[in-house]
């Protein structure tokens, strides 16, 4: 498996909905590469660190995702010539 194949389905496997075939050539692939387990590691600190806070902070408000997007749709058009 190729990395930008397996980057693309990192929060796939980390949320355990890949067929069983393809979470194991993503694993075999994170085993011989530094970078790629890399950001899998980091993706799971992410979540975990998410996680823990909204659990923490009933007070939290997580952003709107569409929004968020949307926003950076717009700056990219505004600031690629």
């Amino acid at each position: 498996m190729e990395c930008d194949e397996s980057l693309e389905l990192l929060s796939e496997l980390h949320a355990g909905t890949l067929e069983e075939s393809t979470a194991l050539l993503i694993r075999r692939h994170l085993a011989d590469c530094p970078p790629c387990c890399g950001v899998y590691e980091d993706l799971q600190t992410i979540v975990l660190t998410a996680t823990s806070l909204g659990k923490s902070n009933d007070q939290l408000e997580f952003p709107d995702e569409n929004a968020i997007w949307q926003r950076i749709t717009v700056r990219r058009r505004t600031t690629v010539h």
